[in-house]
């Protein structure tokens, strides 16, 4: 399969939002609340800080105990939602554990206009009835893949394998919007072939899926994740599978710089909706 650089297409991304930016004198600021000290999440947070910078933004890292209590979470979300400098609020995830029960009531705490993830159930809500204010970021990376290769969504067909509220539940809704014919498996099924004009692959096990579980596949987007001996790995065995026909946007260089990329869209669109400029 012919590979796609997501880290190319992100690159392009930041680039025309930092023009944008720029045009209108705006400086996108994003508040990224930070719970403890997990290893990962301050990792994922430098590359939200380098990308801010990118656009000719500013990203603020709140950080936060790990024992935080709940009304001391809604407290700080409720200060940065009355931050008039604040044009964007993220709340990393995953939260510590005793957080992790009332995770959508925090999500639902922060103001929709400024809800740059998309995870507010508000917005989710939105995005059914037709009219987003944002979209989640991660269904907004498979769509650039997606529109780029496939102008046209109408009579198309796609697989999804997952069942995740921030990919695969707003991607099937967008898709279907767009007059596209979907199958949803919640499970990765081994014994299953794959056949669609595009599939897009969250859940399964490192490396799992090989060139025989392809059938007539145009478009391949390894969206799964996983940390192993040899470095991060997706779903996709790259290697077996890079005699097949198609296309295949890979783990590492795939949707992880995209997903950044366009939450940096959604930041600045809330900047220019709040500085009250166009785009």
């Amino acid at each position: 399969m012919q590979l796609i650089s997501g880290t190319q297409m992100a690159a392009a991304i930041r680039q025309e939002l930092c023009r944008q930016n720029g045009d209108q004198g705006v400086s996108p600021l994003l508040a990224v609340m930070l719970v403890g000290k997990q290893e990962d999440s301050c990792a994922y947070v430098k590359l939200k800080q380098k990308a801010a910078a990118e656009i000719g933004g500013q990203c603020r890292v709140v950080h936060l105990a790990e024992d935080i209590s709940a009304s001391q979470l809604l407290a700080e979300i409720a200060t940065l939602n009355q931050d008039p400098q604040v044009d964007g609020i993220i709340l990393q995830l995953p939260l510590p554990a005793h957080l992790q029960p009332r995770q959508d009531e925090f999500l639902q705490a922060i103001a929709p206009q400024k809800d740059v993830d998309g995870f507010n159930p508000v917005n989710r809500g939105l995005l059914i009835g037709g009219q987003p204010r944002f979209n989640s970021c991660a269904a907004l990376a498979a769509m650039e893949v997606i529109s780029r290769y496939f102008p046209e969504l109408k009579g198309r067909n796609a697989l999804l394998i997952g069942d995740s509220f921030d990919l695969i539940l707003p991607l099937t809704t967008m898709l279907v919007k767009q007059g596209c014919e979907v199958r949803v498996i919640p499970e990765w099924d081994k014994e299953a072939a794959i056949s669609a004009d595009i599939v897009v692959a969250e859940k399964g096990a490192p490396q799992i899926i090989k060139k025989h579980h392809l059938g007539r596949v145009h478009l391949l987007i390894d969206a799964g994740w996983y940390w192993t001996s040899k470095g991060s790995r997706g779903n996709v065995d790259n290697e077996d599978v890079a005699v097949a026909d198609g296309l295949l946007l890979p783990v590492p260089g795939g949707m992880g710089p995209l997903l950044i990329a366009e939450l940096m869209y959604n930041l600045s669109r809330a900047a220019w909706e709040q500085q009250g400029v166009g785009s």
